[in-house]
């Protein structure tokens, strides 16, 4: 049985998804070791796993992050934002990454180990591109976003537009790859200068295309329903599905108002999720406005604790933070700024949603979700009231949205993701 290495970058979204993956490794039988930045420690020994912390720019601390945030928040969303981010939350601390892999591959370097990861967690590049150092028995790519590699079959990523595979649609694809391929230029020299000093002598690959071939797996966590079909897809990728309910994520209590939940006839949720949640002005509170006097139970989630709503409608209930796995089951529709895992836990639901969202990877999570008839994407991060009451209202009275949510709902329960992770790792690992 091999050694396992799991290492995520240190965002919640990323950390999350794989620390389940690494507890159900080890449940098991397997030896896992647990990377990523020290702000989630008490996450990955609480499910006993050994952790082992991410330093420097790497451990993405707060100081950090709030310099990121400081760099990016007057760029335009979309490419510009993106090639931002890939610079400086992903390929900047590579070499750090590249360190505390090679460290932990050296406490047993003749021991089989096999190295998972996040997507956007690059450590083991540098030694997939003929740098030296120790080589894992196999490297195990791990999706918690929209696969972003190019096709002729799709729009670059970040532009937020359907796939067409039709003459004139692969004619448009190629000449929008080209032209992203040059917005992302300085990012993709910033990483192949990166790569270069840490001593790859191979030609680096797209990065975009790089997170999904540069393993000998890329398990996506998603049905292949919800993402673009791609007639030149890797051999190595796999739709695994997405995880199951979390019972460590479900808390002895909840809100005092839940039985309003319970008895309500039409519950519409509405969440910031875990990234984009500053300013609740962008969709928390303009959903409020919207649906205040509408015959609705509206549930909204926070996340942050600092923030302050200036309004509570009689028919809308607020708290921090509400389990999914516990509302969503209540829940006729959900407004959502785009955050993947969320999105795809609705579905998971049967549950058809609403979604505002440009920054980040939020842009192509709307797309793809209006793109499977199960949403409608309102094509801004800022929406009116206006919008995101004639969005509800449309999707509440339009049956063929929940029944294309609940068509994606029978997919998902077909996959048993951790089984098929599993799987792979004993395949590839001997």
């Amino acid at each position: 049985m091999p050694r396992i290495i799991v290492a995520a970058t240190p965002l919640f979204g990323h950390v999350t998804p794989v620390r389940r993956i690494a507890a159900d490794l080890a449940r098991r039988g397997h030896d896992v070791v647990f990377a990523t930045g020290p702000e989630f420690r008490d996450q990955v020994e609480e499910a006993g796993l050994r952790f082992v912390a991410l330093s420097g720019i790497a451990a993405y601390g707060p100081e950090r992050q709030r310099e990121v945030h400081d760099g990016r928040v007057h760029l335009t969303p979309g490419p510009e934002q993106l090639d931002f981010d890939f610079t400086e939350v992903f390929y900047r601390p590579i070499p750090e990454q590249h360190a505390t892999i090679q460290r932990v591959l050296a406490e047993a370097p003749d021991e089989p180990t096999v190295l998972v990861t996040d997507q956007s967690f690059m450590g083991q590049w540098p030694v997939r591109l003929g740098a030296p150092g120790i080589r894992p028995a196999a490297y195990v790519g791990i999706g918690v976003v929209p696969l972003s590699m190019n096709s002729v079959d799709t729009a670059p990523f970040g532009l937020g537009l359907p796939p067409d595979s039709s003459p004139e649609g692969r004619a448009r694809n190629a000449v929008q790859n080209r032209m992203v391929g040059s917005l992302f230029a300085n990012s993709t020299e910033f990483l192949a200068r990166i790569l270069r000093d840490l001593g790859a002598t191979e030609l680096m690959p797209f990065p975009m295309d790089a997170i999904v071939t540069l393993p000998d797996r890329f398990l996506q966590l998603a049905i292949s329903d919800v993402e673009y079909p791609r007639s030149d897809a890797p051999p190595g990728l796999r739709f695994v599905g997405m995880l199951p309910p979390d019972p460590a994520g479900v808390p002895g209590e909840l809100p005092p108002w839940w039985g309003d939940v319970l008895a309500a006839e039409r519950v519409v949720a509405v969440t910031q999720g875990t990234v984009s949640n500053r300013d609740s002005g962008m969709l928390i509170e303009p959903t409020l406005r919207a649906l205040a006097d509408l015959d609705v139970l509206v549930v909204a989630t926070t996340v942050r604790d600092d923030v302050v709503l200036s309004e509570v409608p009689a028919n809308a209930r607020v708290a921090r933070f509400v389990p999914h796995d516990l509302l969503l089951p209540h829940t006729d529709v959900l407004v959502t700024n785009g955050g993947y895992g969320g999105s795809l836990k609705a579905l998971s639901y049967g549950v058809p949603l609403v979604i505002a969202g440009a920054s980040e990877d939020k842009i192509e999570v709307a797309a793809r979700l209006a793109w499977t008839g199960a949403a409608i994407n309102l094509v801004t991060e800022t929406p009116t009231p206006e919008e995101i009451r004639t969005g509800v209202e449309t999707v509440l009275g339009d049956d063929e949205f929940r029944a294309r949510a609940r068509e994606l709902r029978a997919a998902a329960a077909r996959h048993d993701a951790f089984d098929e992770i599993a799987r792979t790792v004993k395949e590839l690992g001997g």
